[in-house]
């Protein structure tokens, strides 16, 4: 079936193939960054590069990806920096403009494709050109690779799918906060044109984009798997309190930066409520911890 969809794919462009750039970010993941690596190469679909910046790791992970890169030089092409650290948004933003893919998937260093889906990614965005930003779902998996969960949706993050469904119902979910996890977005750089590259003083950089692309209706949810999402000790998401009294501190400024640009009375009035609603936490928390 994989097969049939990828010719569908590049039959539709004719002599022009369909190219997807995976962007990886590296920061300390030396253990990780291979599995990652290889579960680009275990997807078939042809027509893909890897663009990967070490972001000023201390441990092995530059050592690691150039290894690698030395044994797969051959199956994919792949271009990579190693520098010093300047954040996830800096990094992103370069990593799209080395790229040259139609289409851009974003993959932690940490975490892994799953199940041979990038051709039908692309099928389903190419389908539809009203919709540049594909969401997915992901497995949850330990730091040994064991699947912990069915769903980063509703397994680990808690959400209701129900409300992936209609423009406006994700729009409301995007602004309370994406409940997604894993690398299961996919989207055409189109889509950079109509709500802008990442800032680049932020630091939970996909709260920005999907309220952005829930915003301007571009975005949308199927629902099958298409990932390895890793939840271990050293995740963003398992930060203890004061880590994520610093979360939230970008939640409050993604929501400002955002409050122009949500459409509508009824969506502004909505940020406004989660914005007091997570400066209430904030403000609580912060008392409690000092």
């Amino acid at each position: 079936m994989n097969t049939e969809i990828q010719e569908t794919v590049i039959k539709k462009t004719g002599d022009e193939p369909v190219w997807v750039s995976i962007l990886i970010p590296c920061y300390n993941h030396e253990k990780f960054i291979e599995h990652a690596l290889d579960s680009i190469v275990a997807d078939t679909y042809p027509y893909k590069e890897i663009v990967i910046i070490n972001d000023g790791s201390t441990d092995n992970s530059d050592v690691k990806i150039r290894e690698w890169i030395s044994k797969n030089e051959q199956k994919i092409a792949v271009i990579y920096t190693s520098r010093e650290n300047k954040g996830i948004c800096v990094t992103l933003n370069e990593m799209t403009l080395m790229s040259k893919g139609k289409y851009i998937l974003p993959l932690a260093s940490d975490d892994c494709l799953y199940g041979n889906t990038i051709a039908k990614r692309i099928q389903i965005l190419e389908d539809d050109p009203q919709k540049t930003v594909l969401l997915n779902d992901a497995f949850v998996i330990d730091a040994e690779d064991n699947i912990i969960m069915q769903s980063s949706a509703t397994d680990y993050w808690k959400a209701d799918k129900s409300k992936y469904l209609n423009d406006d119902d994700l729009i409301y979910e995007c602004i309370r906060g994406p409940k997604v996890g894993g690398p299961i977005i996919m989207y055409n750089r189109s889509i950079l044109d109509e709500i802008g590259m990442h800032p680049e003083n932020l630091r939970i950089e996909d709260w920005y984009f999907y309220q952005r692309a829930a915003c301007v209706k571009r975005m949308v949810y199927v629902d099958f798997k298409v990932a390895l999402y890793r939840v271990h000790g050293d995740n963003f998401s398992g930060a203890e309190m004061r880590h994520a009294l610093k979360i939230v501190t970008y939640i409050l400024k993604v929501l400002r930066i955002n409050f122009w640009f949500y459409p509508g009375i009824k969506f502004k009035l909505f940020a406004i409520k989660m914005y007091f609603s997570y400066l209430a936490w904030y403000i609580k928390v912060k008392l409690k911890i000092k």
